[in-house]
């Protein structure tokens, strides 16, 4: 779906630059069409006139009204020259339109011409009293009205497809000016949303630069990702998310390297009591041996809620969450502690919740993740179970022994192990099957050493015999004094 939206907002411009030429063109079109209707109507008009004016000299005729004004010479001159008007409109027009239109008006304003020289010659008003003579004038006067029947036909034939076109351009008119203007919104409403996204994500930002400038941060990789991604810079969204992964996986295994314990423990195995304790004591009495008090407590575990860890990794992504609509199911206990670091069991929490919305998808659109825990003894059991993708049969063979596989896990997931590994936790991975043995999910199984309530060291020293020896000569003198 995601995929999809991203595909139609990348159009969204074509498709508007799209429909706005359309719109166009089709305006234009309509104009066009409008125009000729008007034109045809207007020739149509012309054409009852000048049949009128005809009507009207046939009919004095025909009432032997010599004095009448139809009768003159001027007044058919006139009415010739409406029919010429005619053709001329039609040749300048409708030329190739109405091309036998323009033929029959040539005919028609030839009939006319003929039809007044037997109306005014001499010989004409005797031939009306005689029945021979009257039927050629009537009978031409029939042919009159018969081509000018056809004529008009003709033209409101092609003004009928005119104004079927007017009306479908019409249609499509208002349609594309409907898909532009939800499109104009759209690209607002896309644009509105970005620039508070952005803003939102500056605001972020600016939080994280004024704790510590940020550089412990888990949040920052997925502020400047989804910065990146709402962009439309997915290449450089994934590209980044590469690079930050390795980098902190690269950060995870120097850390382990260089502050592993077994550089800070004396192993105890086949050696005399004596080799042992000269090997301390030497380490004792040696001025140049000594470890920073910060290597020291960053390889020490505290008691941590994990409810509350939880929550506040969860409000880190909560923004993710939503934007793909998973339903998320947390239940763990207020009071429930776990042995670990912060800093880390954030970046746990982070990455294997990360990894989960990451993976989750279902064909019938139900997008969960559900977390829970539950003591046992010593321990504690931390579940997170997601519906979607789950992991390759070969990964899971893998990490039980039955075979070799070349496939490496999730980016989110070898920084979980690698951090879950400093605080001597195990994870477990399986899928989630239906009833039908097809993998629905997965699920993400880790065991952590259970907290306790004691009393929590508040001061360490670290450093050599003699060092420590004068601190606590001093801090004895200053006590006495």
């Amino acid at each position: 779906m995601k995929q999809i939206t991203n595909l139609l907002e990348s159009k969204r411009s074509i498709a508007g630059l799209f429909l706005l030429s359309a719109l166009v063109g089709i305006t234009y079109n309509i104009q066009e069409n409008s125009t000729r209707i008007k034109r045809l109507t207007n020739f149509e008009s012309g054409m009852q006139t000048c049949f009128a004016r005809v009507n009207q000299t046939y009919t004095a005729k025909m009432l032997a009204d010599t004095t009448s004004n139809y009768l003159t010479q001027n007044f058919q001159n006139l009415t010739e020259e409406c029919f010429a008007e005619g053709i001329l409109n039609v040749e300048d027009s409708f030329k190739t339109e109405l091309s036998q239109v323009a033929k029959k008006l040539s005919t028609l304003a030839s009939n006319v011409h003929w039809f007044h020289e037997d109306i005014l010659s001499p010989t004409g008003a005797r031939s009306i009293a005689r029945d021979g003579e009257e039927r050629d004038v009537g009978a031409r006067f029939e042919k009159i009205e018969t081509t000018k029947d056809e004529i008009l036909e003709a033209s409101d034939q092609y003004k009928t497809e005119i104004s079927n076109s007017l009306n479908k351009e019409k249609t499509f008119f208002y349609v594309s000016a409907t898909f532009l203007v939800f499109l104009m919104i759209s690209e607002f409403m896309s644009t509105t949303r970005r620039r508070l996204s952005n803003l939102a994500r500056e605001k972020e930002a600016q939080a994280e630069l004024m704790d510590h400038d940020g550089v412990v941060s888990v949040k920052v990789g997925e502020i400047i990702r989804t910065a990146l991604e709402q962009n439309g810079l997915i290449n450089c969204s994934k590209l980044f998310s590469n690079y930050h992964a390795e980098q902190s996986m690269g950060k995870i295994i120097k850390n382990k390297n260089n502050f592993s314990l077994e550089g800070l423990v004396t192993p105890i195995g086949p050696q005399s009591l004596e080799a042992v304790k000269e090997k301390i004591d030497k380490i004792w009495n040696d001025d140049n041996i000594g470890v920073a008090a910060d290597i020291i407590e960053e390889k020490m575990l505290f008691d941590l809620n994990l409810e509350q860890m939880s929550s506040s990794t969860i409000d880190l992504l909560a923004e993710k969450l939503f934007s793909q609509g998973i339903q998320l199911d947390v239940k763990i206990p207020e009071n429930l502690t776990i042995k670990g670091r912060a800093e880390e069991l954030e970046q746990i929490l982070y990455h294997l919740i990360n990894y989960a919305i990451n993976s989750t998808h279902s064909e019938i659109g139900e997008k969960t993740i559900s977390i829970f825990a539950h003591r046992l003894g010593d321990i504690v059991a931390f579940d997170m179970i997601h519906s979607g993708l789950g992991f390759d049969e070969e990964i899971l063979k893998s990490r039980v022994g039955i075979s070799s596989s070349t496939k490496a896990l999730d980016v989110d997931l070898q920084i979980c192990q690698s951090l879950l590994e400093e605080v001597h936790a195990k994870i477990q991975l399986d899928n989630k099957l239906n009833q039908n043995g097809n993998i629905i999910g997965g699920r993400v199984k880790i065991i952590f050493k259970g907290g306790e309530n004691s009393t929590r060291l508040v001061d360490l020293k670290i450093g050599s015999k003699k060092e420590i020896l004068a601190t606590l000569n001093s801090q004895n003198n200053s006590i006495i004094n």
